[in-house]
């Protein structure tokens, strides 16, 4: 049996116990909803220590638990997929190290761009001046990655112009 077909039952199979636990979820949640009182699922959260939040969180917890089985098999699959490819071609594995210390780089100027400056919440909490220079430099990475992308599109689009 090839492997696809094999992960087309597999697929198959996850989707259909997330379309029960969904089902199931969706089902006691009117229920429970109807038992106390409220008129919108929300309205259940709101009091952490009321029965009502805890029955809804052992609701929830199966559909989150099949959520991260199958983040974790996919994670484990993409790192096997990946390092199986790089092994059947060095010459890969190179591109794959130029890659990765672009991305760094790309990262460390970000990094040396940002200021981390301590900055007050919605929620009463304080960010952290670290906090901030790493949001600061995710937020520059994404600049300069985007303007890379698009310095690369228009590039290629004036490269098929001229050869025309």
């Amino acid at each position: 049996m090839k492997i696809s077909k094999i992960l087309s039952y597999v697929v198959l199979a996850v989707g259909a116990i997330g379309a029960v636990l969904l089902f199931l979820m969706n089902g006691n949640f009117t229920t429970l909803m109807d038992n106390y009182g409220i008129t919108e699922a929300k309205d259940l959260v709101k009091d952490t220590s009321s029965s009502a939040f805890a029955e809804a969180t052992s609701l929830v917890s199966p559909m989150y638990n099949l959520t991260l089985v199958i983040f974790v098999i996919i994670i484990i699959a993409t790192l096997i997929a990946v390092f199986s490819a790089l092994a059947k071609n060095p010459a890969g594995l190179k591109k794959a190290g130029i890659g990765i210390v672009a991305f760094l780089v790309v990262i460390g100027i970000g990094y040396a761009m940002a200021q981390g400056v301590e900055t007050p919440m919605k929620d009463g909490e304080v960010l952290s001046a670290s906090g901030s220079k790493w949001v600061g430099t995710g937020i520059y990475a994404f600049y300069f990655l985007a303007a890379i992308a698009v310095g690369l599109m228009v590039l290629s689009g004036v490269k098929k112009l001229i050869g025309k």
